[in-house]
């Protein structure tokens, strides 16, 4: 089996964050797509490995911002190369806060969704959750990145926690 046929499926670059108990996350994810329209469904894929997942999984709700072709790759890596567990990934970063005090990026973001996770499936490393769109807004025009993009312009890696990491 060529695994390298994987990377022609299209992805997006986005931020998904969380809270819990007080506790705020978030994460770059390339895995996040609707599922349907009626009623509005979009789905991610999280390593059981992030901090995000946890809070995922305690909060049942999370929020996707969706990144523009103009995030800087120091953006990016400040949501995707580092833990919040131990690192303000909000300090110095435009987010508003949900009504359910999720913190939403709105840093270089042309759109956010917020949704309430209606079932879940387990993956062995990764688990999919399937959320219920609650509210959904357009903040721009701007392009939105597309995972392409990430790797031939902005040179970008692909953390191992990520679902789409193939080992050299």
């Amino acid at each position: 089996m060529d695994i390298l046929a994987l990377t022609k499926i299209h992805y997006g670059m986005f931020i998904v964050t969380s809270a819990f108990n007080g506790k705020t996350g978030g994460q770059t994810a390339n895995t996040v797509f609707q599922v349907t329209s009626n009623p509005a469904t979009i789905a991610i894929s999280i390593s059981k490995e992030n901090n995000t997942h946890f809070l995922l999984e305690n909060s049942k709700k999370f929020a996707v911002s969706c990144l523009t072709e103009e995030t800087t790759f120091e953006f990016i890596g400040k949501f995707g190369f580092k833990s919040s567990r131990d690192f303000d990934k909000f300090a110095g970063t435009e987010f508003i806060t949900s009504s359910n005090n999720i913190p939403i990026v709105t840093n270089f973001a042309n759109a956010y969704f917020e949704a309430d996770i209606i079932s879940v499936l387990d993956t062995e490393t990764h688990t999919l959750f399937l959320g219920k769109i609650t509210n959904a807004v357009v903040l721009n025009d701007k392009p939105s990145m597309t995972y392409d993009y990430y790797h031939k312009v902005k040179k970008g890696l692909t953390p191992k926690n990520a679902p789409t990491f193939i080992a050299k």
